[in-house]
Parts: structure tokens; sequence; C-alpha cells
């Protein structure tokens, strides 16, 4: 009987080691290397995936509904994976490793889970402040000061989802008419609208540019690299985007599937992406942050992407027509 008991514990020992997942990821290739690298070394599950941007991701799980070629959907916002829950490609799971994670970052049916995220915030480039004779900004509100004349970049909603959720951050503080008036202020000291999400980081890490809003991970690794980069987030509140990972609606390797939530929202998998050296932000409260500045820190604010999604035409067509011209 004990011979017995012993092994068929080492059959599934066995197994496992020899398990495989199947992962599109929309995950930039280098961090997503890192953590699920550090997943499979964690739990002996094998892991493939194919790297999809948000888009294409969605596309392709659509078009295989009916025969789905992957496990899981890892990374991407979460109104993707609220797109992918209202299309039915993908299942529920209600993981326990959500205890302890604000419910915001995922969904109440399990359907999307957050597993990181990221503050929009500005990076500053501390020798240029010097050399211009400024002080650090605390607020949005600073950036309209005449020593930042032409010293700012921040991204163009016209090609940029980054650009679109500074401008929603900012609604949920001014306002849409008070937005326009902030931004129609702004542009006088902005030096480009870029047309990438990270360019801003690009040109603040190299003294190009004294300001840049953006998400702040380049920010973070920039600082990390020695460039003297400081990150502000404005007292006012930053709007965030969160990471979400989803299992897809007739995965061939579930429980395979459901081991990767269970650790990357876990105590352990949060811990790990934070000393990876992603520069994501842990959804956990209960983790070492290392250099990032702590989340209870930072004022977040919460934008209904439902009314974002509706509205963005509307919107992104009034900042070319009222902001754009400014500059």
């Amino acid at each position: 009987m004990k011979k017995s008991i012993l092994f068929m514990l080492i059959l599934s020992l066995f197994v496992l080691s020899f398990s495989e997942l199947i992962i599109y990821s929309s995950v930039d290739e280098a961090n997503a290397r890192k953590i699920l690298n550090a997943f499979s070394k964690q739990t002996g599950i094998e892991v493939k995936y194919i790297f999809l941007s948000s888009g294409p991701a969605l596309a392709r799980l659509e078009a295989e509904k009916e025969n789905p070629q992957a496990d899981v959907w890892f990374g991407a916002p979460m109104p993707n994976h609220i797109i992918a829950k209202e299309r039915g490609l993908t299942t529920s799971y209600k993981t326990t490793s959500v205890y302890g994670i604000t419910p915001n970052f995922y969904d109440v049916e399990g359907y999307y889970h957050a597993f990181y995220m990221n503050p929009l915030g500005i990076g500053v480039n501390l020798k240029v402040l010097e050399q211009i004779k400024a002080d650090l900004p605390k607020s949005w509100m600073d950036l309209l000061k005449t020593e930042y004349r032409n010293m700012i970049q921040y991204p163009s909603p016209q090609t940029s989802g980054t650009a679109y959720a500074f401008i929603t951050g900012l609604i949920s503080i001014y306002g849409e008419d008070g937005m326009i008036d902030y931004l129609k202020k702004l542009a006088k000291n902005v030096q480009s609208y870029t047309q990438s999400g990270t360019g801003p980081s690009k040109s603040v890490g190299v003294g190009q540019a004294g300001l840049g809003i953006q998400f702040t991970p380049a920010f973070f690794q920039f600082k990390e690299q020695g460039y003297p980069i400081e990150v502000v987030f404005p007292k006012e509140g930053v709007p965030y985007e969160a990471a979400c990972v989803s299992i897809v609606k007739g995965a061939k390797h579930k429980y395979e599937a459901k081991v990767l939530v269970d650790w990357l929202l876990s105590k352990k998998g949060q811990q790990t992406i934070v000393d990876e050296k992603t520069f994501f932000y842990p959804v956990r409260s209960d983790v070492n942050f290392g250099t990032l500045q702590p989340l209870s820190t930072i004022k977040l604010i919460t934008v209904d992407e439902i009314w974002a999604a509706q509205n963005k035409k509307r919107i992104v067509e009034r900042w070319i027509k009222e902001v754009l011209p400014v500059k």
C-alpha cells in the first residue's frame, strides 16, 4: 500500500514536471520572459508563449473560439479582458489567491485578474531641472509654471493609449471642459507630443526633455541604470493601467492555467514580479516593493473604462481640434 502511494506521488510529480502551458502574451517580451521563466522554475510547468499585442491577441482568440490553441491570455489592459469575457472567449476561475487584493483589480466572477499595474507619473531629469533652476513638481498644476516652458513631453492621444489614459484621468479630476482648459495651458510648456507611449522616457533619460508624462516602468528602469531621474506622482491623483490574466475557454491545459493564475496572484509570485526588475507594480500590498514607491503613498484614480471606450473618438477629436493647435 505504501509503495502504491509512493508510486502515485512520484508519477504525479513526473507528470507535473513535463506538463505544458500555451500562452498568448501581451506583456513585452523581456518582462514576460522574466516572469514566466521564474514561474516554470518554481512550478516545473513548461511554458510556451507567443507574443501578440492586445488587438491581435483578442482577434486570434475569437478566430480560434471553436478550437482554442492557447490556454491563457497573459497581459493586456483590463478593458481587453472585459471584452473577451463578454464575447465568451474566457472561462471563470475563482482563486483564493485574490484574498488581500483590492477588488477593483479582479473580476468578482473570476474571468480575469490583474497581476500588475502601472500608475501614470511624471519622470523628471534632475540635471535639467538644476540647469533651469526649477523645483521638482508636486502636482499637475505645477506643470503650468513658466519655468517648464518647452520642457515637457507627453504622447499624443492620436496614436497612444497611454495619452488617452492621461486625458481620462484629468477628466476625473477636472471634468471634461476642465481637462481641455488644463491641456491648452500646458501646451505652452510642451516640447513635443510623442507618437509612442514610452517616447517621453527616452527623451527625459538623455536630458532632451526635462519632464515626461507616461506610465512609470521605463522611468524607474532609467533611474535604476543610474540616470538622474526622479518619478513624481501628482498629489491630485493619477490613473493607472492594470494588466490581467485570463484562462481561455476550452483550454486544453486548464489545471496548469489555474496554477499560473494562483502563482501570479500569490505573495510569492507578486514578489517575483518585483524581484525580477520588471518595474511593474504588484497588486498585493503585502510584498516588498523594493525601489518602487509604495502604492499606499500614491493617490490612484479609477476611470470608468466603459465610458472611456464609448467616448474615445469624440474626446480625441476634441483634443485635436482644441488643444493641438495651441502648440
